[in-house]
């Protein structure tokens, strides 16, 4: 179940990018900033995340309205994630496989509007205070073409384990 959250939270952040080489707020308070940028050439999406806020008790939403500019039949994302700049895990997941897939978006053409949300990021609280780095990188099709490809910044002021 985790495996799978958290395969859509990175889909979802996927496309939580705005402009090229410039660092977006997505929330900032006096806990917690989180920021995103692309590293391609992607197309804006929207992407809200209420309320700006985690700890044990906050149940987050996060939502996302994009137009896709390739079909989504087998989409893969590589992420690399860092704390305070080391290298702690850089894992390939499969998101759609293009057989039998368990999300919906699995299938999208080229220009459908696409309307996601997801709540709940409840492995998120047991993080510990730091400067957390994502790499997010998403593939489509055989030949792995370049869907998006973005970094998330997260400033953790303090340790979310209880």
């Amino acid at each position: 179940m985790a495996s799978k959250m958290f395969k859509l939270l990175l889909f979802l952040l996927g496309f939580g990018t705005v402009c090229t080489s410039k660092k977006h707020v997505l929330c900032s308070t006096l806990r917690l900033e989180l920021f995103y940028e692309k590293c391609d050439d992607s197309y804006t999406p929207v992407i809200k995340m209420e309320p700006c806020e985690i700890n044990k008790d906050t149940r987050v939403t996060l939502s996302l309205t994009i137009i896709p500019r390739k079909d989504i039949g087998r989409l893969y994302a590589r992420v690399q994630v860092s704390k305070d700049s080391v290298t702690v895990s850089d894992f390939r997941y499969v998101l759609c496989s293009g057989y039998d897939d368990e999300f919906d978006f699995c299938g999208a053409l080229k220009g459908e509007t696409l309307k996601l949300s997801y709540q709940d990021f409840r492995y998120l609280k047991q993080l510990i205070k730091g400067l957390y780095t994502i790499k997010i990188h998403l593939f489509v099709g055989e030949k792995e073409e370049l869907l998006a490809c973005f970094i998330v910044t997260v400033n953790l002021k303090f340790s979310l384990i209880s």
